[in-house]
């Protein structure tokens, strides 16, 4: 028993190193000077990644929810596969040692090998919902802060700033409120170092995958090869996007009286059934016990029925 559990522990705490150590990866990513390459996994992890198959739409779902939640280490897919599956292999390994080593006749083998399929099964599902809820929350967070840092783009293009220039001009000022948007605009900006703006923008669209980003992007893009100024279409599309929560939040909040009426039929009809029909049933009930007993209302009408047919 405590040889499992101290694999089992040694295990979780592997996996959980590698997932922070990635993600530390990630926030620092503008802090690693040029020619600094992060080291590449060995033999072991890269096995361990490839080692419980994948659906063919898996893969690129998951390398997607990756990038957006914000893992964008070249390594980032073999470190979360390898680390998952690793945890899976292990339970997998220590629950089918424990199942050998019990006692045949005992229904205890059973058991371990059900607890073992369960808990198996429960760390091959939980990362991926834990990764795509990252992922989700991130992007709102992206995108509901992507006004504000259009605005500050807005005021270091007028100031005479190349777009260039003022993403990494914003990506320090936004830091301490939209981390998310001054590392994906830190990626921006050397991903367009290294090729063109207008390629940059189309890697961040594919990368989110949202409506709003990808007209941002085109948008830009647009803008740039017409040759008129970025400032005045960053300012439109900012309000755009104002105006496009303002009209969610307001169709969310039509959709709310609709969606609380099957609550609140279910949550209020019982109470108001009970205070309803509860006061008739117990008086009728009352009634009925009351006319059963001797010299009850039963009694009393079928004695008078007697009398009655003997006067006649």
């Amino acid at each position: 028993f405590w040889l499992s559990f101290l694999l089992i522990f040694l295990t979780m705490l592997l996996a959980g190193l590698t997932v922070v150590r990635a993600r530390t990866r990630v926030r620092n990513i503008s802090d690693l000077p040029d020619g600094v390459r992060i080291p590449r996994p060995g033999w072991f992890r890269r096995s361990l990644a490839g080692a419980i198959p994948l659906l063919p739409g898996e893969l690129t779902a998951l390398e997607q929810d990756l990038k957006r939640a914000g893992y964008y280490g070249p390594y980032a897919l073999v470190e979360y596969l390898g680390a998952r599956n690793f945890v899976v292999v292990m339970l997998l390994m220590v629950g089918g040692f424990g199942a050998v080593i019990a006692d045949p006749d005992s229904p205890l083998p059973k058991t371990i090998l059900i607890s073992t399929a369960v808990v198996a099964i429960a760390a091959y599902v939980i990362p991926r919902s834990v990764l795509h809820a990252q992922a989700t929350k991130r992007l709102d967070q992206i995108q509901r802060g992507l006004p504000d840092a259009l605005d500050i783009i807005r005021m270091c293009l007028t100031a005479g700033l190349p777009l260039r220039d003022s993403l990494n001009q914003v990506a320090k000022e936004i830091d301490f409120f939209h981390p998310a948007i001054a590392v994906e605009f830190e990626v921006i900006r050397r991903h367009a170092e290294a090729d063109t703006m207008q390629k940059a923008l189309q890697e961040f669209s594919r990368r989110m995958n949202t409506t709003d980003i990808s007209a941002l992007s085109a948008l830009v893009s647009q803008t740039e090869r017409a040759g008129t100024h970025v400032a005045s279409a960053v300012v439109e599309f900012a309000d755009s996007v104002r105006r496009q929560f303002r009209q969610r939040a307001e169709e969310k909040a039509a959709k709310t009286s609709v969606k609380m009426l099957f609550p609140v039929v279910l949550c209020l009809a019982p109470p108001v059934f009970i205070l309803l029909v509860g006061p008739p049933v117990l008086q009728l009930k009352n009634f009925v016990r009351d006319a059963h007993k001797p010299g009850g209302v039963l009694e009393q009408n079928s004695d008078s029925l007697e009398n009655t047919t003997v006067q006649r």
